[in-house]
This record gives structure tokens, C-alpha cells and sequence, in this order.
């Protein structure tokens, strides 16, 4: 019996805890891509149908046809408080993790500081063969050929330090090797406030 009051009351602490959490965390703005242009928070504006829904993108820095940044301008903020940035980060194609080839991807408050900087990735192929994907989420097709793409949850913390008059500008880039094999997109962007 004693047990079942203890496990009882552990079970209680943990939903008391996660219930906290969550109400101390608010939404600001959410951002899904379900027209063929974004909002006009976002700079590029074009969609692109990755799956089954539209994505903000298809990005690639090397390649003339396709946008190399995103940007995204966020206007009325808190201030004196550091906000959370979530989104899901689309990968397509054969990014590469390490050696002369290796990629990176880049957040940062524009003219300023970088707030993350991914080189790993999840984009496994077989022999480095486009038609042999490992883990992804879907293909896609991308130019004459159909590409694989995994989709990452990623969270970031925008510091209160770097919201200037309620604003803050973020920039989302991809130094890619890849011109006609590598690009990515964004969806699910949501700004909250702890």
C-alpha cells in the first residue's frame, strides 16, 4: 500500500511539473505554409510542396534558381525576456556531415550574432547514392530528379539582448556544396515566450 501512495505521489509531482512548464510558456506567433506565399514576416515569400504540405523554401546558395536565405522579421515583442524559435528544418538531398564536401546551416540575428550552427545532419545515403536514402521522411522531386528529405525539430533561444524596439530580424542560411543536389525549407515556425 505504501508503495502505491508513494508511486501515486511521484505520478502527481511529475504532472504538477510538466503542467507548470508549459502554462510559463506562451505563443507569440505561429507560421505554417499552407498558401503559395508566406506571410509578409518572411523574407523570401515563396512555397514550396514538400509531401503533402507547403514549406517555406526550396533554399540553395549555389544555385541561381532557388533563394539562398530566409529571413524573418519579428515585430511587437516582450520586452527584457529571452524567447524560444522552433521550427522544422527540411533537409533534401545528400548534405554532407564532414571531409572537403561538408555543409553547414547557420541561424543568426541578422548583422548579428549566430544563434545556432548545425554541421551534422541526418541525410544518410547508401554508397552516397541519391536513390538509396536511410531514415528519411519522403521524397520529393526537385528539378529532373526525385530527392530524399528528413525532417529535424530544432529549438533556439533568441536572447532578450538582441531584440532591439520590440524587433529582431533572423536570418536562416544553408553554405551548401551541393547546386543541384542539396536545398532545404522551413515549416511549423512557432515563437514563444517562457
Amino acid at each position: 500500500m505504501k508503495k502505491a501512495i508513494l508511486l501515486c505521489s511521484i505520478i502527481t509531482c511529475a504532472l504538477l511539473c510538466i503542467t507548470s512548464a508549459s502554462a510559463d510558456s506562451t505563443t507569440l506567433k505561429t507560421y505554417t505554409f499552407n498558401k503559395k506565399k508566406a506571410s509578409g514576416d518572411w523574407s523570401p515569400r515563396k512555397t514550396f510542396i514538400i509531401g503533402e504540405n507547403r514549406r517555406l523554401g526550396i533554399f540553395n546558395d549555389r544555385n541561381k534558381r532557388y533563394p539562398s536565405i530566409a529571413k524573418l522579421s519579428l515585430k511587437d515583442l516582450p520586452a527584457d525576456t529571452d524567447l524560444e524559435l522552433g521550427f522544422d528544418m527540411i533537409f533534401v538531398g545528400s548534405w554532407d556531415n564532414a571531409g572537403k564536401l561538408a555543409d553547414k546551416f547557420v541561424v543568426s540575428i541578422d548583422d548579428g550574432p549566430q544563434l545556432l550552427t548545425m554541421t551534422e545532419f541526418p541525410c544518410t545515403l547508401i554508397d552516397n547514392d541519391d536513390s538509396k536514402p536511410v531514415g528519411n521522411d519522403g521524397v520529393v522531386r526537385v528539378g529532373p530528379k526525385n530527392r530524399a528529405y528528413w525532417i529535424k525539430p530544432i529549438s533556439i533561444t533568441i536572447p532578450s539582448t538582441s531584440i532591439k524596439a520590440g524587433a529582431v530580424e533572423i536570418k536562416f542560411k544553408g553554405f551548401l556544396t551541393g547546386r543541384k543536389t542539396e536545398f532545404w525549407a522551413l515549416d511549423n515556425v512557432k515563437l514563444l515566450k517562457r
